[in-house]
């Protein structure tokens, strides 16, 4: 077991994951792997000149069992007689109000609490349990969904500070043996045991069998891993320098460089020089990883090729433009004078700037003709609010969101939801036959409106994106 704690107290200190000094919140769901982390840096603080605490967050999916984890994490602190935090987040019931993804929105809620407590209780490290094989199943997602075969990084930054992973070097088996040698009391959380995930199947199905041809297979993972992050900072660094020679800015500080100084950046550092062009764009989109991918591809494959000159279509408002060997970003006009006030009529499609509308009764649409990407609503009104009718943002407008008291001003909330200028311009506004701001489709829907089918009669509303090429 002593050989098992240098490992750890050395990869600590290698990669400078806990600094003498630092106050570290452990996030503790009550498993084997949080619950070893948590002994282990109660036992070693002194060692490490650092204080500790533990946070369990409740996620309330699992009634009365899963309030009981929080009880196990509690009697350690106890034990160990560091800060014991515990917060429930009423995943069910959000759910059920706003829809999502069960993963998604347990992690964010959870870290939501993590960032609230360290920066409450002025903690600057958050240390997690993941460890090899949870390595190893990341890299196997990431392969699965053609992403760069990174994995979790050893640390990464937060607002409060950092997310580090101690234990990232030990096997899971290694974390039974020490909870065991130590008689540590942990829960099992039985969903691990269900296949409704990508991670659990992968745990289930495909680790074992990497595992049986080679037992070291996670353990080599991390290793890899750990020597691609740091290649990977590597050739950030690079790319960020070669960027700032070839680059000049515009009074809006809207970047252009030449073709011929382009293509002298090493290959290897061209889409990452790319990426440095797309994270100029004033409040850039926050996409999926496929699709700024196929941005990144797209742009590289137009700028190798001097044949004419192309235009392209970016996020918010701008276009990369290609003028025989210059290459920039330029903002887009847009012809707001099409954008006028109209009356939306039931069962018929309407264009606004880059999207279209449509609602109907629920028992009139026929739901087959949805697509998966249409953002689909359900509401109730009176007969003497309809029809609704679209125009764009007025000085003064409000509008009435779920769970707040008061209706919020149109101008504050398109400031909160990061909404650029250019998209302002040119953002409907959803009103009731009385004039009454009920919807800002993409941005957020008013109070009357749900994920969720209502019971009586009631109204279906679609917003679909245009195509744009």
């Amino acid at each position: 077991m002593k050989n098992l704690q240098q490992e750890v107290l050395e990869f600590i200190d290698r990669h400078r994951l806990i600094p003498p000094g630092s106050r570290v919140l452990v996030a503790c769901s009550g498993g084997v792997d949080s619950i070893a982390l948590l002994h282990f840096l109660g036992t070693h603080r002194g060692l490490l000149g650092i204080e500790v605490g533990a946070v369990h967050v409740d996620h309330m999916l699992r009634g009365r069992e899963s309030a009981e984890d929080a009880y196990v994490v509690e009697r350690l602190c106890n034990e160990f007689q560091i800060s014991f935090f515990s917060e429930q987040v009423p995943v069910p019931a959000i759910l059920e109000s706003h829809g999502g993804n069960v993963q998604m929105v347990c992690r964010e809620e959870r870290y939501a609490c993590f960032k609230k407590i360290m920066q409450n209780h002025e903690f600057s490290i958050l240390a997690t349990g993941h460890h090899a094989e949870d390595q190893l199943e990341t890299v196997l997602i990431q392969l699965s969904k053609g992403y760069s075969l990174n994995g979790m990084p050893l640390q990464r930054t937060i607002d409060q500070g950092s997310v580090v992973r101690p234990f990232l070097p030990l096997k899971k088996s290694e974390l039974y043996a020490y909870a065991n040698y130590y008689k540590l009391s942990y829960r099992e959380d039985p969903s691990n045991e269900r296949d409704d995930y990508l991670r659990n199947r992968m745990r289930h199905r495909i680790v074992p069998v990497l595992t049986e041809e080679n037992s070291s297979v996670a353990s080599s993972t991390v290793r890899q891993t750990v020597q691609r992050q740091a290649d990977e900072e590597l050739l950030k660094e690079l790319a960020e320098q070669h960027w700032q020679t070839i680059v000049t800015y515009s009074d809006d500080q809207l970047p252009s460089f030449y073709r011929e100084a382009f293509l002298a950046i090493p290959y290897a550092l061209q889409k990452r020089v790319i990426q440095l062009l797309l994270n100029c764009l004033p409040n850039p989109e926050v996409a999926k990883v496929e699709q700024r991918s196929t941005v990144v591809e797209e742009l590289l494959q137009h700028i190798q090729n001097s044949a004419g000159n192309i235009t392209i279509d970016l996020a918010n408002g701008y276009r990369f433009v290609r003028e025989y060997d210059k290459l920039l970003v330029t903002k887009m006009e847009m012809n707001t004078m099409s954008l006028c006030p109209k009356v939306l009529e039931k069962g018929t499609w309407y264009s606004w700037g880059s999207v279209q509308f449509y609602w109907q009764q629920v028992d009139t649409h026929e739901i087959k003709s949805l697509s998966s990407s249409d953002d689909v609503r359900y509401f109730q009104l009176p007969a003497c609010e309809l029809p609704l009718a679209v125009r764009l943002p007025q000085p003064g407008d409000r509008i009435h969101l779920k769970g707040m008291s008061q209706a919020k001003r149109v101008s504050r909330l398109l400031i909160d939801e990061k909404v650029g200028m250019a998209q302002r311009k040119q953002q409907p506004v959803i009103t009731t036959a009385s004039g009454i701001v009920c919807a800002m489709p993409g941005v957020r829907y008013g109070e009357m409106f749900s994920h969720r089918q209502l019971e009586g009669e009631s109204y279906i509303w679609i917003t679909r994106e245009k195509e744009s090429r």
